[in-house]
């Protein structure tokens, strides 16, 4: 039979650990109804699915980041460059500073000086959500999906539910841990808010079905 999710156990089901009850699918466990999308019929790679998916902006967070000018051709821009690393050189460690030229080098898409703004940030600890998910995109852009969980687990108190769950489910994709990263994208299905961001998680369910299916089939 094909794979199914317990909302209440927070499970993935097999034939095992299913019951058919009245024509529906329950939890062996609980005896609750299993959840089930279905499958895709297309099988392609999982650097196509996570392409497809667009993990790096769940809710198009570079548009959302505050504390920060937006207009970065302004010339006033590079006044606040300038003066954040003048604060540098004398408290390397001085937070609103290295925030702001995370974010500048972020937006200009120099993805490398941006995080080693960040990582310097990370030397205390990381303040707010905002950040964790800055920190957590360029993490995402470099791969990096072992530190981003080391980083999720760190950090679950200051994100929300969905953005715990979603970019665990991408990087667990991301290590191959299909069955994983099943589990963590139902759980984002039913917390997220966004309608469009849970069409593609319902896709991205229906992909990995098919291929756990086809594994154990």
């Amino acid at each position: 039979m094909s794979l199914r999710y317990c909302l209440a156990c927070k499970k993935i089901c097999d034939e095992y650990l299913s019951l058919v009850t009245n024509d529906h699918y329950v939890c062996k466990r609980c005896k609750k109804p299993l959840v089930y999308f279905g499958k895709e019929r297309a099988s392609i790679s999982l650097e196509t699915i996570l392409a497809e998916y667009d993990a790096l902006n769940p809710y198009n967070p570079l548009a959302d980041f505050s504390g920060i000018t937006k207009d970065y051709e302004n010339l006033q821009v590079d006044i606040g460059v300038l003066e954040c690393e003048e604060i540098l050189k004398y408290d390397p460690h001085h937070y609103e500073s290295l925030r702001y030229l995370a974010k500048h080098f972020w937006a200009k898409r120099e993805i490398k000086k941006s995080l080693s703004y960040m990582e310097k940030m990370t030397e205390s600890q990381l303040k707010t959500a905002d950040d964790v998910t800055h920190y957590i995109n360029l993490l995402l852009s470099q791969k990096n999906y072992p530190k981003i969980i080391a980083i999720l687990t760190q950090y679950q108190h200051l994100t929300s539910e969905f953005i715990f769950f979603h970019f665990n489910a991408v990087c667990l994709l991301g290590l191959n841990k299909l069955q994983e990263s099943l589990g963590y994208f139902y759980q984002a299905y039913h917390v997220c808010k966004d309608e469009k961001r849970q069409q593609k998680i319902k896709k991205m369910i229906r992909y990995l079905s098919t291929i756990l299916d086809k594994s154990v089939s």
